[in-house]
């Protein structure tokens, strides 16, 4: 026993020594959140998103009270030997709406940040444990044939939940200042770590079991946040103690470090993916890493990251620039079919944004602005008042209501976070002071002193113009999909920039085999034979008869995808034609529709799309931006839009 206890010492010093290196800085600096607007549709969406989900009376009282219940009942585990994920949506929505305040500098919903979380405080218990699970310590699955009898899994969400209070708590308190709130998330995570440390649990034994402890584990970033405003070692010395979980002898699942390079498609790293490779909890981990990295310099944690995104790019694309299928990373890029869980896109985005910040590297906003316009704008409904659970290629995209709550769900109040990453992420600045245009939505920027204006109505517009208020060094990011981006000066003075972007319509053809789902592939059998919920939960549509059975190609303009869709005016034989145009050298052009067209229509862009197949008749069809074509789902049938051509 001493000589187990002396080499676990050993470790941990080992791991201490590592936690000691310098931090490392950023390539890229960012505004303050306070200093950017963003313009334009999304802009517009985020202003209707902040208004009826965090602003509103009834957002304050409704949807924070009933994400607040869950801890005022503490009834997650009521069915014990496990328990749900309801304690998570405080901790979102406070996450997201202590940005937006920040954003907006609303002094209204500051105080109610501020008041909120006062609301919450006054339930934390005098040893700091706050949470929505009535038994504190149940952490892990002690009997898995009975947790399966009586949930069919084998979930326990408790740390995850907390993780997201304590994130939303330090949300609130860098929005507020408020040091009363910071206290709270302070005797929460001390809680947890004396909880773990006595029990002598590893956070990889914790969690829903499968999962191998991701969800848990994606408390790293939280934790160094913390860290960062506290200044206290013990947070910094509970992060490294995770890292060894990531670096096994005996290879266990997941083994960042070790599989990073190993050369497979991440989905074949070990058997049955649709079991343990969970899109959003991994994705999280990696993010935590790249804070690990800017805490203490470690190299290791930046390169294992990053070949990790690599893999994903490559082996998990989807068709809406995200990653995954169904929360799953289950080789995507091989699927007919797509099915992205919005929170996959929030956090393939923040993933992308910060290794862009890292490194510099533009190709990783490539990524961010793909995903942002077409995998997370689809899964934000218009009116502002709730959002998608999965965003899906064809039919209507999927409401989703969880643990029997009405108001909230796990992606609607993780939102908000996507479009302060995208504002803080349009304009930075480069250690050598250059600043660097990064996206193109209309936007003001302001950082150091000098405000960067964006108009033109990108990507819808093809010609942006760029404004300093004084003059300074500027570089413009050429996206990936764009062969020819001009940069004309306007002025002599160095203030004012011309960007014209080619954006010829482009097919994006996919050679793969007919898809037949298996017994053994079930999480694709899952998804391709479910009902898509309706807004008021009862009434659903069954999408299987609208799924791919053979390969179609998918329609681009610039970094839009584009989609056929009832609301331009589209028939149903239009949208499903019943074949398609893949691999058959098909050409297209399209033709703009004029903005007070499209407007009558409700679409940010239009088009007529004219597809040519040789020794076929050419075939013309309206066309619009898909993030247009289905985020109005009340009411719609189901077969509403498509992105397959």
């Amino acid at each position: 026993m001493n000589l187990v206890r002396f080499n676990m010492l050993l470790v941990l010093s080992a791991l201490s020594c590592a936690a000691c290196a310098a931090p490392s800085a950023d390539a890229m600096r960012a505004p303050r959140l306070r200093d950017v607007r963003l313009g334009s549709v999304p802009g517009a969406k985020l202003e209707a998103f902040a208004r009826e989900r965090m602003q509103s009376p009834f957002a304050q009282k409704e949807i924070f009270g009933e994400a607040r219940r869950a801890f005022e009942t503490r009834d997650d585990d009521i069915l014990g030997h496990g328990g749900l994920w309801r304690g998570e949506f405080w901790g979102k929505l406070m996450l997201s709406t202590a940005r937006v305040a920040d954003y907006l500098q609303d002094a209204a919903l500051l105080a109610f940040v501020r008041e909120e979380c006062r609301r919450l405080m006054a339930l934390q218990d005098a040893d700091g444990y706050l949470g929505s699970y009535r038994d504190k310590e149940l952490v892990s699955i002690a009997d898995p044939a009975l947790t399966m009898r009586i949930y069919g899994w084998y979930p326990v969400w408790n740390l995850w939940n907390r993780k997201y209070a304590i994130w939303g708590m330090l949300a609130a308190y860098k929005a507020t200042g408020d040091k009363a709130i910071l206290d709270s998330a302070v005797r929460q995570m001390d809680q947890w770590i004396d909880m773990l440390h006595r029990r002598g649990l590893r956070l990889r034994d914790t969690g829903t079991l499968g999962f191998n402890g991701l969800p848990s584990m994606s408390v790293l970033k939280p934790l160094l946040l913390l860290h960062a405003e506290t200044g206290d070692r013990k947070y910094l010395d509970y992060a490294a103690e995770m890292l060894p979980d990531w670096d096994r002898e005996d290879g266990a699942s997941p083994n960042f470090f070790r599989n990073a390079a190993n050369g497979k498609a991440l989905a074949d790293w070990y058997p049955k993916p649709w079991d343990w490779a969970k899109c959003y909890e991994l994705m999280s981990c990696l993010d935590g890493l790249l804070e690990y990295h800017r805490v203490t310099g470690d190299a290791r944690s930046l390169t294992t990251v990053a070949a990790i995104r690599d893999n994903l790019a490559a082996s998990e694309a989807n068709p809406f620039g995200g990653v995954g299928y169904g929360d799953k990373f289950i080789h995507a890029a091989k699927r007919l079919n797509a099915l992205s869980e919005v929170c996959d896109a929030i956090h393939w985005i923040r993933l992308n944004l910060d290794l862009f910040e890292i490194t510099g590297d533009g190709r990783y906003m490539d990524s961010v602005e793909t995903a942002y316009l077409n995998n997370f704008l689809p899964g934000v409904f218009r009116r502002g008042d709730y959002g998608a659970f999965f965003v899906r290629g064809q039919c209507r995209h999927e409401n989703q209501y969880q643990c029997g709550f009405a108001y909230n769900h796990c992606c609607v109040n993780n939102m908000a976070r996507t479009w302060m990453d995208v504002a803080e992420g349009t304009v930075t600045r480069d250690r050598a002071g250059t600043f660097h245009v990064n996206l193109y939505q209309d936007a003001t920027v302001t950082l150091d002193g000098v405000t960067v204006a964006i108009s033109g109505d990108y990507p819808v517009g093809n010609v942006v113009t760029v404004r300093l208020s004084e003059k300074a060094p500027v570089a413009f990011r050429k996206p990936g999909w764009c062969g020819k981006m001009d940069v004309a000066p306007l002025s002599d003075d160095g203030k004012a920039y011309r960007l014209t972007f080619a954006m010829p319509a482009r097919l994006v053809e996919r050679d793969l085999p007919p898809e037949r789902p298996t017994g053994e592939d079930r999480l694709a059998w899952w998804a391709e034979t479910r009902y898509t919920d309706g807004w008021d939960g009862k009434k659903g549509w069954d999408v299987r008869r609208r799924y791919l059975k053979s390969a179609a190609a998918t329609l681009w303009r610039g970094p839009l995808l584009l989609a056929k869709a009832k609301r331009v005016g589209d028939t149903e034989a239009e949208i499903f034609p019943g074949r398609t145009v893949n691999m058959k050298g098909a050409s297209v052009a399209l033709e703009p529709c004029g903005k007070d067209e499209a407007a009558s229509w409700g679409v940010w862009g239009a088009w007529t799309a004219t597809l040519a197949v040789p020794g076929e008749n050419p075939v013309r069809v309206k066309v619009c931006d898909f993030q247009s074509a289905g985020d109005d789902p009340r009411g719609e049938e189901a077969d509403a839009f498509s992105v397959w051509f």
